[in-house]
């Protein structure tokens, strides 16, 4: 019995090990793909910064007919 109770022991604590070591392999990967995501966000953002500065005339355009649309989509009156 006392053999039974060391074995349950141990096989407790290998699967607690185990899941820790999992659990920090996804701490990782996600932290890793947060670095990610903001380095992908940072780039868009300095090329959208880009061109508007290259195109402000064109930006203003297009940021004003897209929400000249969507506030058409939106409005109740048809």
């Amino acid at each position: 019995m006392n053999s039974l109770r060391a074995d349950i022991g141990s096989l407790v604590t290998s699967v607690k090990a185990l899941a820790e070591k999992q659990g920090q392999s996804v701490v990782d990967l996600a932290h890793d793909a947060e670095n990610h995501v903001r380095d992908q966000t940072k780039i868009a953002g300095e090329s959208v910064e880009k061109y508007i500065e290259e195109r402000p005339l064109t930006s203003a355009l297009v940021a004003f007919g897209s929400g000249f649309v969507i506030g058409m989509l939106l409005s109740n009156k048809r």
